[in-house]
């Protein structure tokens, strides 16, 4: 036992980081995820009452936020320096640990309230409630849900076609509190509770890994039913990449690419998020030497249907009512969109705009009242601002070939939001992003496993095409099958397979999230009211 208790503060302090970051992805070790929590409860224990003990967990949750979050800095760094980089970067994590310190304040209420017992359910539907609430708000930050840690080792979370992530989170939830609990117990019983709690969820898992592994080494001869995909990785600098007099230049790179590779049986190319770099009037898009490239390519290749990231905008028609990111010029109004473009073989336009915009560089948050403040966005090239955005997921349909979901970069962080497309009938879920930003950090490691998430939740393959960062293919289980490597410019041929069925998460979304939400609010409203009738302590 540690007796120094300075010591054993800052210990119990650093350790919930630490056994974080050893285990979130890209690391392996994720089985640390069932005890990180347990010195936070051990810290509150140690702490509760007495002078300084909230600004040590506070402290606590910081680190968390810097261990696996901390690329986030070479985002801004790389644009506008040093001291830009810090303010903005420091700004973010103490604004996320100040929202996952509510919940732990909340136990730290509950625990004079109700006891223990229950305090500790109120810490668990309130973390529920922090989690869903950045899935659903506007300063959304997914990235730390807590069943995202499980994205490299998916085979003990085959049951998100059930629960969604979310699930996952509740896992870790239960196992640290069983933990904590039987801390404080003497028998030796205690551990039963913990280890079933970890164990059997892993071999819930083993028949859906079993069953959807056989049924899709049964679909390996149907490979002349998948629709052959060119996944381009052009490996641009994503800093260089809207300098002026590259519009066009990068785009005929990809074209050169794609050109030595597509076949007969080609049918879909996707490039990567922004991949048009100039600046596309979406009223009149044939004007732009791009748009006019990729339809002549298209229309030599009539079985082609590309799909890429482009920098659009629209004009607003007088007397039309406008969005609160509507930007003028001259005296008019236009609307600007971070957007996914399909080209038909008749050169025919098809867009959806991204709608899950990252706050602070593609919106400022609740653009009715910050719009006035777009000018600090982060300048990420020709997406910054506040952009406008689509309020419904679309599809693109490609006649014959299977329907797919258009996820732009972000977006795919976001398991009911995805699960949306699939509802609406997306058979294969494309990715197209721009992960460079970060260089050759976790970042976008990270962003690549929590796709293989979403392959699991909707039971759909996933295709990923990156400027640079990791393009590749995962198969309905989760498993990465093809992929490219940080840096490396290349095209990916790939053979997805295509599923219409509908999971049980796909159909009902985040429901765990709700109910969570539900239970917590009727616990701050239990302790609001008990609250009042306590006696005040002397």
């Amino acid at each position: 036992m540690i007796q120094n208790r300075k010591l054993k503060l800052t210990l119990l302090t650093l350790l919930p980081g630490i056994l974080f970051w050893l285990a979130w992805p890209p690391r392996d070790l994720f089985f640390l995820s069932f005890i990180a929590l347990v010195p936070l409860l051990l810290l509150e224990k140690q702490t509760n009452g007495k002078r300084g003990g909230g600004w040590l967990m506070y402290a606590s949750l910081l680190f968390w936020n810097f261990t696996i979050s901390w690329w986030v800095f070479y985002a801004e760094y790389d644009e506008g320096g040093l001291l830009s980089a810090l303010i903005i970067t420091g700004f973010m994590m103490l604004a996320n640990a100040w929202l996952m310190y509510i919940p732990w304040w909340a136990y730290r209420k509950a625990r004079d309230i109700f006891g223990n017992g229950k305090a500790l359910l109120v810490l668990a539907t309130l973390w529920l409630s922090y989690e869903y609430l950045h899935l659903n708000w506007q300063i959304t930050w997914p990235w730390f849900t807590l069943g995202n840690i499980f994205a490299k080792h998916n085979f003990v979370v085959q049951w998100y076609e059930i629960t969604g992530a979310l699930g996952g989170s509740v896992w870790v939830l239960m196992a640290n509190i069983s933990i904590f609990t039987a801390l404080q117990k003497e028998k030796w019983t205690k551990w039963i509770k913990p280890a079933l709690i970890i164990v059997v969820p892993m071999l819930i898992s083993i028949p859906f890994l079993i069953i959807h592994t056989l049924d899709y080494s049964l679909d390996a001869d149907k490979r002349f039913n998948q629709p052959e995909t060119l996944l381009v990785q052009p490996n641009i600098n994503p800093h260089k990449k809207f300098e002026e007099g590259l519009e066009v230049v990068n785009l005929k790179k990809m074209l050169t690419m794609v050109q030595s590779e597509v076949t007969a049986n080609t049918r879909y190319i996707v490039m990567p998020e922004t991949a048009v770099v100039e600046y596309i009037d979406e009223d009149n898009p044939t004007r732009f030497e791009s748009i006019r490239l990729l339809q002549a390519f298209t229309k030599s290749h009539p079985q082609v249907h590309i799909i890429t990231g482009a920098s659009t905008y629209n004009w607003y028609d007088s007397g039309e009512e406008m969005s609160p990111t509507a930007r003028e010029s001259n005296g008019q109004y236009y609307e600007s969109y971070n957007t996914a473009m399909e080209i038909n073989p008749k050169g025919d336009l098809d867009l959806y705009h991204k709608n899950k915009l990252v706050p602070g560089a593609e919106k400022m948050p609740y653009p009715e009242v910050s719009n006035f403040l777009s000018f600090l966005a982060l300048d990420l090239g020709g997406i910054s601002g506040s952009l406008g955005r689509d309020l419904e997921p679309k599809i693109f349909n490609a006649g014959d070939n299977p329907d797919v979901a258009p996820l732009i970069c972000y977006e795919s962080v976001f398991p009911e939001y995805v699960a949306q497309f699939t509802r609406k009938g997306a058979e294969i879920l494309l990715v197209i992003t721009n992960d460079g930003w970060w260089r050759d950090t976790d970042g976008y490691k990270q962003h690549m496993y929590y796709a293989s998430l979403r392959a699991i939740e909707n039971r759909r393959e996933v295709l990923r095409s990156a400027n640079t960062g990791i393009t590749c293919r995962i198969d309905k289980v989760g498993n990465i099958q093809e992929r490219t490597e940080w840096w490396e410019s290349t095209v990916l041929k790939v053979w997805p397979k295509n599923y219409e069925e509908l999971t049980f998460y796909t159909k009902y979304g985040d429901y765990i999230g709700r109910l969570g939400s539900f239970i917590g609010i009727f616990f701050l409203i239990g302790m609001l009211v008990k609250s009042t009738t306590l006696p005040k302590k002397e």
